[in-house]
């Protein structure tokens, strides 16, 4: 069955990638021709069809900054940040699901002991690890995928998920909102974009120094012991006084 539906999604990939290239639409112009496609279909519609786009965007692998940035541009902020907060959401566990589904076993069965030991810390700790790596705004879809090939809860995952892109999330919108006819006051929206991505990264910041102990703790069990290395040099005795 996984063969299966692996070969499915591989088709969906090649399919996917070849309607992308005969439309002609390159990536820096996707917000825009993304935003206006779904106009026609009115507001509630478009809500719908770009939830679920969002949702089912990781099995192509289409950038989750593009979808953002053009409800910023569709939508508006506040409705824009609205729609995205659920496709987002929607589409991490798509993604967490999907690598576990699929490669988890394999994963569990080629890992090293080391690597056991980080994940047993990672099970325990998941929640703020998935927190900080949002908020450094690490690739999207990289997180949600590595994640899921981990034994870490889909709920810490779900849980750091849901705050730790809300900085990040917001300031795209916002900074995909410039852009629309609609907004007033463009410069003061950017600046407030930028200042919502900054408060992420010092967020992380913070987070990490508290978890400082730990770190140290996660370094140690990664550690790996150097070889011991005999060039005959005669060592000193020393006797216990």
């Amino acid at each position: 069955m996984k063969k299966l539906l692996a070969s499915l999604w591989l088709l969906l990939i090649a399919v996917a990638a070849y309607a992308w290239w005969r439309s002609g639409v390159s990536p820096q112009d996707s917000p825009e021709a993304l935003s206006q496609w779904l106009q026609e279909f009115g507001l509630a519609k478009a809500a719908v069809l770009y939830v679920l786009i969002y949702t089912l965007r990781p099995l192509i692998f289409f950038p989750a900054t593009l979808l953002t940035l053009a409800s910023g541009l569709l939508f508006g902020p506040l409705l824009g940040i609205a729609f995205t907060i659920v496709g987002e959401n929607l589409s991490a566990n798509v993604a967490f699901i999907v690598a576990r589904y699929f490669a988890r076993d394999w994963v569990a069965k080629h890992e090293a002991a080391a690597i056991k030991k980080w994940e047993d810390r990672l099970r325990e700790n998941g929640l703020v690890t998935v927190l900080i790596l949002r908020l450094i705004y690490l690739p999207f879809d990289g997180v949600n995928y590595a994640c899921g090939l981990t034994t870490m809860r889909q709920w810490d995952f779900a849980v750091g998920t849901f705050i730790g892109i809300l900085p990040g999330l917001i300031g795209f919108v916002l900074l995909g909102s410039t852009a629309s006819a609609g907004t007033q006051q463009p410069l003061a929206v950017f600046l407030l974009s930028l200042i919502f991505l900054i408060f992420g990264l010092l967020v992380a910041r913070t987070i990490k120094r508290r978890q400082s102990p730990d770190e140290e703790s996660a370094k140690d069990v990664l550690e790996i012991p150097s070889p011991r290395i005999d060039n005959g040099t005669p060592k000193p005795n020393r006797e216990k006084s």
